[in-house]
């Protein structure tokens, strides 16, 4: 919780206990869900009825939701990295 504090200081800026044990629980569910990805993803094409396949291809991230949705997003990674980044 110290370093926690130390790192984004929600107590200081006025976050109730309870805020901040919110984001605590976010930012563990962020980390917990970094993950290695690698292989192919089936596309839909507007040339070809039949879904197709990418050129296999590999991605670290942090899925958005491992439990829900756990397939990692490009897209999100510079979002993820602000919080990774400030934490380690």
């Amino acid at each position: 919780e110290r370093r926690f504090e130390d790192t984004f200081a929600l107590a200081s800026k006025g976050f109730a206990p309870a805020q901040q044990r919110f984001a605590q629980a976010a930012l563990s569910n962020l980390l917990g869900g970094i993950g290695y990805f690698h292989g192919r993803s089936v596309l839909q094409s507007e040339h070809t009825e039949e879904p197709v396949l990418s050129a296999e291809g590999s991605l670290f991230t942090a899925v958005p939701s491992r439990s829900f949705f756990p397939r990692g997003f490009l897209w999100d990674e510079g979002f993820h990295q602000l919080l990774v980044a400030r934490w380690d």
